[in-house]
């Protein structure tokens, strides 16, 4: 299954105060002058794989693709995927913001209720994390968990 992560707001800062990660090359990382990714994301994604999920990148950034894996890579990451404003431009036909779907990809983690909104109408899966929640990893984890081989959602009264 796949699981993709959004960027601004959600693993980036942009406006909000989150706590970050150190970097795997902090060194590396201030050369090149990158941007640092937030606080849990390492563990976490080390957690999705070893349940079986493969992580990506979704993003409506116009980042290069390179970039956002090398960003990844200064923290330990490899990226199973990632797409941005110009790789969704040019693959998805569904006219919303996000489409997973079009990239096969089974959770969407984002800090925005209007691409939740969107998932609703257009039938694909979003957590929404907000940028202050300091348990957003645990959400993660538990949305994970509650996801069948299906992609259908177990839900404490049954199969939803």
């Amino acid at each position: 299954m796949r699981l993709a992560f959004d960027l601004d707001n959600t693993l980036i800062r942009c406006g909000y105060d989150f706590p970050l990660e150190q970097p795997q090359w902090p060194i590396l990382a201030k050369l090149l002058g990158q941007e640092q990714l937030r606080n849990g994301i390492m563990k976490l994604t080390d957690h999705c794989r070893q349940q079986g999920w493969e992580v990506w990148v979704y993003t409506t950034s116009y980042r290069g693709a390179w970039r956002i894996r090398r960003l990844f890579w200064l923290h330990g990451i490899r990226l199973d995927g990632v797409v941005n404003q110009q790789r969704h431009d040019r693959e998805v036909r569904a006219r919303c913001t996000k489409h997973p779907p079009s990239f096969g990809i089974d959770l969407l983690i984002d800090d925005s209720e209007g691409v939740r909104i969107e998932g609703e109408r257009h039938g694909f899966r979003v957590l929404v994390v907000a940028p202050e929640d300091t348990q957003w990893t645990q959400k993660v984890k538990a949305a994970i968990a509650a996801s069948r081989p299906d992609g259908s959602i177990l839900v404490a009264n049954g199969k939803k």
